[in-house]
């Protein structure tokens, strides 16, 4: 009797260790703070990008400041494919990154490495 509860606390352990880890987590969408002729946001850089999901409005140009507080080597870089930038992220000193989404959709974007991802919501 005892090993078969072994078995079965061992099973919902696994099964809870691999929920947290590996379960969809939903993320909030953080709006951009808007004027009639851009739209700005700050994106905390640390141990990954918060507001990992940032709200834009499209045909707006938007500010984006980067400001890397991890000085680990993968978070150096941010990378936006759909809008062609590569930049470098200082450590502690904000970075400003000038994008236009012209159209509605999501866009990721990631750290130099892939490892770290975040994403631009464009309504």
């Amino acid at each position: 009797m005892d090993k078969l509860l072994v078995v079965i606390a061992g099973i919902l352990s696994i099964t809870a260790i691999a929920w947290w880890f590996f379960g969809n987590k939903q993320q909030i969408a953080i709006a951009s703070e808007q004027t009639a002729s851009e739209q700005t946001a700050t994106i905390t850089v640390d141990g990954g990008y918060s507001p990992a999901v940032l709200s834009l409005k499209a045909g707006i140009p938007a500010k984006i400041t980067f400001l890397r507080k991890d000085p680990s080597g993968c978070l150096e870089e941010v990378i936006m494919p759909d809008f062609g930038v590569a930049e470098k992220l200082p450590v502690n000193e904000p970075l400003v990154v000038t994008i236009l989404p012209k159209a509605a959709g999501e866009f990721t974007y990631t750290c130099g490495m892939r490892m770290f991802s975040g994403k631009i919501q464009v309504v």
